[in-house]
């Protein structure tokens, strides 16, 4: 199977590229300069030309509070993007998987959110991913819509990848801030990847939650990447997400209902995905 990846230099991209090339012929696309989604004509014509059997899209605008002041570019890139891959998979009558975000969900709420809740975004970001799904079931059938929360890898940009961007700022003597009251399921690209290798042998699609089991706050989860990487987390001070640029939901855990009774899979736990992580970053620290 030919499988064409967009935005596989980010962070779960590197790694969906990485675990389907182990199976299928790999098309990494890693920006722009390969491909502007959001030229439509130019999407469509690339896809005719290059012929695959999938369509994997990974790209996107992620920086949250950045998306306040860029409004058009955000929606010119999460949503029309997204469209357009979508329109492309249709006229080639080929499945896609479209990677949305936990930040379709106002995070009001004490308990895990399943697939069916009620979404409700409430920054610029989590509306331009909530109008991409739209999007995409609205111009395609078969399509997968996957649901993400709080992601980690060992793969990715550096200067994006938010471990490596905490190493960094501690090697200098930096304090970091994270908040305490937003809660969310990390999860390991890795594992996620896997899933979507496994679930791009089917055609149940539909719209999936994946993530790892268990729950952290985000001051939780970078203390335990701090303390597995042998830094001390004194310089780790905890706030609350008020003090953030951009609101920011409270709560993103997820439950998978959908996923897990139509593949029945369940994902590791995040702390025993995290050792993994954090064993390959330290493999990895000091090359460039």
């Amino acid at each position: 199977m030919k499988v064409i990846i967009t935005g596989a230099s980010g962070l779960l991209g590197a790694d969906i590229a990485a675990v389907f090339a182990r199976e299928h012929e790999v098309m990494a696309l890693k920006g722009r300069k390969e491909l502007n989604l959001t030229d439509a004509k130019a999407v469509l014509a690339f896809m005719q030309e290059k012929k695959p059997d999938l369509i994997i899209n990974c790209a996107g605008f992620r920086m949250v509070d950045a998306a306040e002041e860029q409004r058009r570019m955000t929606f010119a890139i999460n949503t029309f993007g997204a469209k357009n891959a979508a329109l492309a998979a249709a006229k080639l009558d080929i499945p896609l998987i479209h990677i949305s975000s936990d930040s379709v969900f106002d995070g009001e709420t004490e308990v895990p959110y399943h697939e069916y809740d009620k979404t409700n975004p409430i920054n610029t970001y989590g509306q331009s991913k909530l109008m991409a799904e739209s999007e995409v079931r609205a111009v395609h059938r078969k399509h997968f819509i996957i649901r993400v929360p709080l992601l980690f890898g060992a793969k990715g940009y550096r200067h994006s990848n938010y471990i490596y961007m905490m190493m960094e700022k501690l090697d200098a003597g930096e304090t970091l801030t994270y908040t305490t009251d937003q809660m969310c399921s990390p999860t390991y690209c890795k594992d996620a990847a896997e899933e979507l290798l496994n679930m791009a042998e089917t055609e149940y699609y539909g719209t999936y939650h994946i993530a790892n089991t268990g729950t952290a706050s985000r001051y939780d989860f970078y203390s335990a990447c701090a303390s597995g990487l042998g830094y001390s987390v004194n310089r780790l001070v905890p706030i609350l997400q008020k003090d953030r640029s951009a609101k920011r939901a409270k709560n993103t855990m997820f439950d998978s209902i959908a996923y897990t009774n139509t593949f029945h899979r369940t994902l590791r736990s995040w702390k025993e995905a995290l050792e993994e992580c954090l064993e390959e970053i330290k493999e990895h620290k000091n090359v460039t």
